[in-house]
């Protein structure tokens, strides 16, 4: 696979081989066919294209191709982008399969690394620093200005998307280097820029997005979810990169553990060997150590050249050349900054409470469920248990207990809402379940949430409502009782007692896979599910080292 960047496009070069009609002797004719992705960093939109060797387009390789390549869904669930086909033309902007409801994106404020990761990697950055304006300034002349916090957040806030404090500590003193080296342009001024070893260059914050997308595009594309595995797969959209080399490798960190692990093109991801490390600060730390000490990184040695430029080699160097020690650059005159477009109107306090999200407080009232609606939630909480217990045991063990009975009282005051019973039942059976890697929820991606966390995602959607006056993007009557990783609710409309899905980018969804006539029959649906590992709406329960995955029901 050939990859290249092109602004702010990238493009993937896929040769597929088909078998041509016919044969020759004894041997089938075999005929490659070239196909193209075309895809954006700021967009959604895909186009492809497939020909054969002589030139002329091949629909089916294009149909094949977008057949096999994973859902909407199945790529939220691995953390990448879904891929919205284009028709590929240069007439304009082509026709949406699904065009996403208008609504606001939620409004993130900066926020600071935990002091101790960021003394760390702050520690190590003097010490780099230091050794690079005596030995090679050139490359102390190549490291990024800091990113800003906003910038961050924006990134995160667009992406929905956390960066590790480790690297947003990193990007807020060196937004990777100099222009001229962004990842995949080599360019001359490339050759300055620093590098861990042996030659992975330090990517800025519009780098480290694009080098994810790239990988999750072939991911996506590829449509196997059994690729998609952040410790063994291919990829993970989870995964950060922030390093890269000329080769199309990367070093990225993996958020839940912390480790750095290497990403080399068309391969596993890999922690182990020369390139695996702890953690970022561990790494920046094992650098810093051997620039002051001469001696080799994992078989890399430091090294100046002649134009005071850090290499690793080898190696040791017999000599370094003189005239090399110098400053960093000088910081850029900040640029007039254009005045921000107003911000739409917030909802006065009649039209808040029109949209149910400025109820009247009331005190709470402690309501115990219908006892009959009660028996068949804990009947089927039974099965349930009995089958992660038996299956699932890491799963299992994310459960938590029951809520406090006052606590839902409470929740229900501050919301202005009353829980169906048998959501109800549910809490006073399980409060949710602990947000972690076993979390246990309905397929393909949601994990029950606890009554807090219920309520804490009612006001977050409230509050951007009202401050944007974003009435039909969600309605405070709404109660949103599982969350997924990439930010969309399932929720249970107290009005008709049916469920639907809400994601920021589409809105409420109340059709499809993820509408239910009640909360206990999505339940019942789950448990009739894993007792016989037949799909519920497409997708099966599969057992993955102790905790329950949901698969498509085909792979």
């Amino acid at each position: 696979m050939l990859r290249s960047w092109m602004g702010r496009w990238g493009r993937l070069l896929l040769a597929v081989v088909l078998l041509a009609g016919g044969a020759v002797g004894s041997a089938q004719v075999i005929e490659p066919v070239y196909c193209t992705s075309l895809f954006s960093s700021s967009s959604p939109w895909v186009s492809l294209t497939c020909n054969d060797g002589r030139g002329n387009r091949d629909v089916e390789a294009e149909a094949g191709l977008r057949s096999r390549t994973l859902s909407a869904d199945q790529a939220r669930s691995v953390g990448c982008r879904p891929i919205l086909w284009g028709d590929g033309s240069e007439a304009g902007s082509p026709e949406p399969e699904h065009m996403p409801s208008p609504g606001p994106s939620p409004t993130h404020r900066p926020r600071a690394p935990e002091p101790s990761i960021a003394a760390r990697v702050n520690g190590a950055w003097d010490h780099i620093e230091r050794w690079l304006g005596v030995h090679a300034s050139a490359t102390l002349r190549s490291l990024g200005h800091p990113a800003s916090a906003e910038a961050v957040a924006k990134w995160e806030r667009e992406r929905g998307a956390r960066i590790p404090d480790e690297l947003y500590a990193s990007l807020l003193r060196h937004n990777g280097v100099d222009d001229g080296s962004k990842f995949g342009l080599p360019t001359p001024a490339a050759s300055s820029a620093f590098r861990f070893p042996p030659a992975h260059g330090l990517l800025d914050l519009w780098s480290i997005g694009n080098a994810g997308d790239t990988n999750c595009e072939s991911l996506v594309m590829a449509g196997t979810l059994r690729e998609a595995d952040p410790e063994r797969g291919r990829w993970h959209g989870s995964l950060v990169p922030f390093a890269a080399s000329d080769e199309g490798s990367e070093l990225f960190v993996n958020p839940r553990s912390g480790r750095v692990g290497v990403k080399v093109r068309d391969e596993r991801v890999r922690y182990e060997g020369p390139s695996g490390w702890p953690s970022y600060p561990t790494l920046l730390e094992a650098v810093a150590a051997s620039l002051e000490s001469g001696t080799a990184l994992r078989g890399h040695y430091p090294t100046v050249t002649a134009t005071c430029e850090l290499r690793w080699a080898g190696e040791p160097s017999t000599s370094a050349p003189s005239g090399c020690a110098g400053g960093p650059r000088p910081s850029p005159t900040p640029e007039p900054k254009p005045s921000p477009p107003p911000r739409p109107p917030k909802l006065t306090p009649e039209q808040a409470r029109a949209v149910g999200c400025r109820p009247e407080r009331h005190p709470p009232v402690v309501r115990r469920p219908n006892p009959s609606v009660a028996a068949r939630v804990n009947a089927v909480w039974r099965r349930i248990e009995r089958r992660l217990a038996r299956e699932f045991p890491d799963t299992h063990r994310s459960l938590n207990g029951p809520a406090d009975p006052r606590a839902i009282a409470e929740a229900e005051a501050r919301m202005g809402v009353v829980f169906p019973d048998d959501l109800r039942a549910s809490l006073l059976r399980h409060n949710g379940a602990k947000h972690r890697g076993a979390w246990f929820g309905p397929a393909p991606f949601y994990g029950f949430m606890p009554v807090k966390a219920i309520a804490d995602d009612w006001r977050m959607l409230c509050d951007i409502v009202v401050d944007n006056s974003a009435t039909g993007w969600w309605h405070g009557r709404l109660i949103p009782f599982a969350g997924a990783p990439d930010g969309g609710n399932l929720f249970a409309d107290p009005a008709t007692g049916k469920t639907g899905e809400f994601y920021q980018d589409e809105g409420l969804t109340l059709e499809g896979d993820v509408a239910w006539p009640s909360y206990l029959a999505l339940l019942e649906a789950t448990a009739t599910a894993l007792e016989t590992g037949r799909p519920i709406r497409s997708w099966r329960p599969a057992v993955n080292k102790g905790t329950l995955d949901w698969v498509e029901a085909g792979d």
